[in-house]
């Protein structure tokens, strides 16, 4: 497809208006995620994951190698946390990680993981959504004392909603060797206060303790 100037301007002029909408977006992504984790006592910050994609690469490497959905690590991500215990990362019987998932765009489609998804073949916009989930996952069994939750445990694990029906309360629950968790979803749309926030924490914590037996507070 070619362009004269007058359109080019045109499209340029769009680009920086979706980079300031979506730095406005990701601020308020951010500010929501870190206010649901404060509704969760004892927990720890443990690490933060891009999903789907490769974390932007380092500084020595060439940037034109990568995809670039690379770039966009926000658009599908998860923060993870751990309970305070010493040597958190090391999950023993009963141990539980959090976990908030930002899915910015239901209409992410991969078909091949060698190939770079395209949005010509995503949904439209309106048919997709942007949700925001939690998650817990608690270990049930022993593991061996060098691995850690996010290589060997939760790094290995589906997500439930992707195993199975959610029940009556829309929570979807799974047991998967030597994990079991819970998952909740909600559109964005949903969480446009800080009581919205609260109640959808509160609904989640409430149903998570009655099916994993752990007490959020």
């Amino acid at each position: 497809m070619v362009l004269d100037e007058h359109d080019l301007s045109v499209a340029l002029a769009d680009v920086r208006h979706a980079y300031r909408l979506i730095w406005d977006f990701q601020r308020r992504c951010l500010d929501t995620m870190k206010f649901i984790a404060e509704q969760f006592a004892d927990r720890e910050f443990y690490q933060w994951v891009n999903n789907g994609c490769n974390h932007p690469p380092p500084g020595r490497s060439d940037p034109t190698k990568n995809w670039s959905w690379d770039f966009l690590p926000l658009y599908n991500c998860s923060l993870l946390y751990t309970g305070p215990r010493e040597n958190s990362w090391h999950p023993e019987i009963g141990d539980w990680l959090l976990e908030i998932r930002l899915v910015s765009d239901t209409g992410w489609l991969v078909r091949d993981e060698r190939i770079e998804p395209n949005t010509s073949e995503f949904c439209s916009v309106e048919q997709a959504d942007t949700t925001l989930s939690i998650c817990v996952w608690k270990c049930t069994a022993t593991v061996a004392d060098d691995f850690n939750w996010l290589r060997h445990v939760w790094g290995e694990a589906s997500w439930p909603a992707d195993e199975g029906q959610g029940d009556d309360g829309a929570v979807y629950h799974l047991r998967e060797g030597g994990l079991e968790a819970c998952q909740l979803d909600i559109p964005l749309t949903k969480l446009t206060t800080k009581d919205a926030i609260r109640a959808f924490c509160g609904r989640t914590k409430h149903a998570f303790s009655q099916k994993l037996a752990i007490d959020f507070g």
